[in-house]
């Protein structure tokens, strides 16, 4: 069996016989896991266990573990800064700045992979516009050079740690004011703009060969009539400007930004269609039920294969939180990281 197109949720800490059965479609190719879903270190190992066992090759695991206000793992996890810090500190220690942004890639990513999780959606490499409600302390600067100098450091970070990563919100998220979990944003920017400050982060990610790239669900009124998740145009110059080779992925087609364009059944077909090789829908089983009922999704084998490298092993050490790197690392982290810590639900 190939590794599905679709990406869906489950809503507790165990897998039900409804789960198991829905798992085992063979539209899933992963299971996006949540805050719901960690009680416990020992706990999230032995879901991502038996989530692995169901199928083979097994379904993969993605989380979204950005740091900051965006962290679904914390008890007996290391509490992340948000990323945002790394670009205060850019401003007055370059050099720290880099290093710490490494050091947080492989961090985030050893820990993942510890736990079972085979893929991280992140970095994000939105611009700070201080305009996005949603965005407030997920990006690395309001300078596209330092997002992308971070970025790169953070990417390498990451992939030395051994987990895939998917970077975000394709082609900016930065700019429009509204949250697409709520409603359409528009960013009524030329292309020349979006091109020169925008996608300068995503050049140096894709040259660093960044695994996976997330669209956004925002309107570039100037630009097209349909947001990047529905765009033909927008994925073509992902794949033949920028020359991205590697996995295309929405965002959580479940977001209110796309109501207006149909009904996830719809938009699941027109994602794909235009050139997302997978798609995330999540916190809304009835629909994915639907869609598995119902739609007829071809399979991808191309896309299978390039998920097929984001299977990588997950060799649990034991009691990762001893090791000494990621102990070295806590200690230069501490300096930056905020007291606070907000969930929010992405």
């Amino acid at each position: 069996m190939k590794l599905g197109q679709l990406i869906v949720d489950i809503d507790g800490t165990e897998l039900t016989e409804e789960d198991i059965d829905l798992l085992t479609h063979p539209y899933i190719g992963g299971v996006i896991l949540f805050s719901r879903n960690f009680d416990s270190v020992e706990q999230i190992i032995e879901l991502t266990q038996k989530i692995k066992s169901l199928r083979s090759p097994s379904l993969l695991i993605y989380a979204d573990q950005e740091g900051g206000r965006v962290q679904r793992f914390k008890k007996g996890m290391s509490m992340l800064p948000s990323i945002e810090l790394l670009g205060k500190k850019y401003k007055f220690d370059l050099n720290e700045a880099l290093s710490l942004s490494k050091k947080l890639g492989w961090l985030i990513g050893y820990e993942l992979r510890n736990i079972g999780v085979n893929v991280n959606t992140a970095p994000v490499l939105d611009i700070n516009y201080e305009r996005s409600n949603v965005m407030e302390k997920r990006c690395f600067s309001d300078k596209p050079k330092e997002v992308a100098i971070l970025s790169r450091l953070f990417i390498e970070g990451a992939k030395e740690s051994g987990i895939s990563s998917i970077c975000k919100h394709y082609p900016g998220h930065g700019y429009a004011k509204t949250d697409s979990h709520l409603e359409l944003p528009i960013d009524n920017r030329d292309i020349k703009t979006i091109f020169k400050d925008d996608l300068m982060p995503y050049k140096g990610a894709i040259d660093s060969k960044i695994e996976g790239i997330m669209t956004s669900h925002v309107l570039y009124k100037n630009i097209d009539s349909f947001p990047p998740t529905l765009s033909k145009k927008w994925l073509q110059i992902l794949r033949n400007d920028l020359r991205f080779k590697g996995v295309i992925f929405s965002d959580d087609l479940n977001m209110l930004a796309l109501n207006e364009f149909g009904e996830i059944e719809d938009n699941v077909l027109k994602s794909i269609e235009v050139g997302c090789d997978c798609v995330f829908i999540c916190n809304n089983r009835n629909k994915v039920i639907s869609i598995l009922d119902n739609l007829i999704i071809e399979n991808n084998i191309e896309a299978s294969d390039k998920l097929m490298k984001f299977n990588n092993g997950n060799e649990i050490e034991g009691d990762f939180q001893k090791n000494k790197r990621r102990l070295s690392i806590l200690e230069s982290l501490n300096r930056i990281t905020e007291k606070k810590q907000i969930e929010i639900n992405l």
